[in-house]
């Protein structure tokens, strides 16, 4: 497979996805609804789609030999104008791409869903991922679902509340995972191209509770540590007017509840440890 269809390119993990490919030698298409986004990205070709809108999909996967999509909402709480949800975007958006990527002969599908799914597929965010996965699953295209612990990327919100001397700990904070970076993600879902697995579960080196996460952001700016536990039943009911002002926040903090309060860990994968990217993350605070 030389020609790969990247959706979800110009965010984070999707840039990741792109640096991978380029130093593998394989050809890169990107897809993207924001040409703006695009600057400074190395890839040979670029479609500009809204995976929402499937019109605007037509003939995008035409001579692709396969798709990476970690295309999905915005995960960023700062983009508040941004009211798209988990369903629109994750599951139907995905599904339309899905669609044309059967019409066009592609020979292979890889999907970033999230490790532990099963156990959280009572919040939007889970089970939109989750309801793409049984689509993808029931089609006849050669797949495989990449399913990795928290990014490292989400967790920046932890070292910047500690750099304003708070640390958040929703219930006991003993529950453990093992977070990874986006570039070994990125490194995962191009390996998954050649795999015959229908899935592939990965994590980073560390693993840490949830309380301990917390812990190392104070650790790295040189603060003393100052936690606030709150429990789960008092958090969701602080969030719940935020369904009325923008689903998908609501649902992405909905969801960082449901998950701070099981174990979420995934065979070691990558290689980048959270303190140095945690170290890194503080010189820019």
């Amino acid at each position: 497979m030389r020609k790969i269809l990247v959706a979800g390119s110009t965010g984070q993990l999707g840039k990741c996805v792109l640096r991978e490919l380029n130093g593998r030698r394989y050809a890169v298409r990107a897809l993207a609804r924001d040409a703006g986004r695009m600057a400074g990205l190395e890839v040979d070709g670029v479609v500009i789609a809204d995976l929402t809108k499937p019109e605007t999909l037509r003939g995008a996967c035409d001579g692709v030999d396969a798709v990476i999509s970690c295309a999905g909402a915005a995960m960023s709480f700062n983009r508040f104008g941004d009211r798209r949800s988990f369903y629109e975007v994750d599951y139907r958006g995905n599904l339309n791409l899905l669609g044309e990527a059967k019409k066009a002969g592609v020979k292979k599908f890889v999907y970033v869903s999230l490790s532990s799914a099963d156990k959280l597929r009572q919040t939007e965010y889970a089970d939109a991922h989750e309801k793409f996965v049984d689509e993808l699953r029931s089609s006849s295209l050669d797949h495989t679902v990449v399913r990795p612990t928290g990014f490292f990327g989400i967790h920046l919100e932890i070292l910047k509340f500690a750099s304003k001397g708070r640390g958040l700990v929703i219930g006991s904070g003993d529950c453990r995972t093992n977070p990874i970076h986006e570039a070994d993600v990125a490194a995962a879902c191009v390996e998954a191209l050649e795999k015959v697995d229908d899935e592939l579960i990965v994590g980073g080196p560390d693993v840490f509770t949830r309380r301990e996460t917390v812990e190392l952001a104070f650790t790295v700016l040189n603060r003393q540590p100052s936690l606030v536990s709150v429990p789960p039943w008092a958090f969701k009911l602080m969030i719940n007017p935020l369904k009325l002002i923008n689903r998908r926040i609501h649902a992405l903090m909905d969801f960082g509840v449901a998950v701070s309060q099981i174990d979420v860990m995934a065979p070691k994968f990558g290689s980048q440890r959270l303190s140095d990217y945690f170290g890194v993350a503080a010189k820019e605070l």
